[in-house]
């Protein structure tokens, strides 16, 4: 029995000195070398991209500007049969101080699209020199007068510089004997 005894003392004494060896988990006593974890709710907004949106111009501020230069093609007042494919093309001046990057675009003000995309790109052209630009329309299949007048806009959508058009005549062309 004292050796019963003598090992229950023995076990007491290993789970004393064992307690008393491991940090403290009571309430309200904490280690000067543990700092508590603290938790801040915060709400990240994800950003996301439209893409309908015009471009922000991250360019040193320049002026957008096209001068008409001359109709290459198809003159006002050209006579066309019905359904007859029209090339047009108009020499422009790039009469600013910002190149046309590839989200230029041109498009349709007014009159008729004659079969021809009404949003077109505009073809780069540094400041200062002069370009080309080229649709194709088709002749509309009612004799008349037809007009189409376009525009240009940069990346951010801005319309800027002269218009230009197309004007042209739809005839049945007369049989020849």
């Amino acid at each position: 029995m004292k050796r019963r005894f003598f090992l229950f003392l023995l076990a007491i004494l290993v789970v004393l000195i064992g307690t008393s060896c491991m940090r403290s988990q009571s309430k309200g006593v904490t280690s000067s070398a543990f700092v508590p974890p603290t938790l801040i709710a915060t709400s990240v907004k994800t950003p996301t991209v439209d893409p309908f949106r015009p471009t922000e111009d991250l360019r040193d501020p320049c002026d957008d500007q096209l001068t008409f230069v001359d109709d290459v093609t198809v003159p006002d007042g050209t006579v066309f049969a019905p359904g007859e494919e029209i090339v047009k093309t108009w020499k422009v001046k790039n009469s600013g101080t910002c190149e046309w990057l590839s989200k230029y675009t041109i498009r349709q003000l007014s009159g008729s699209s004659m079969g021809a995309e009404q949003k077109q790109k505009l073809h780069p052209i540094a400041p200062g020199e002069n370009g080309d630009i080229t649709i194709t329309f088709t002749a509309p299949e009612t004799p008349g007068s037809y007009y189409s007048q376009w525009q240009a806009y940069n990346a951010q959508g801005k319309s800027f510089g002269q218009d230009f058009f197309l004007d042209i005549v739809v005839q049945i062309p007369e049989a020849t004997p």
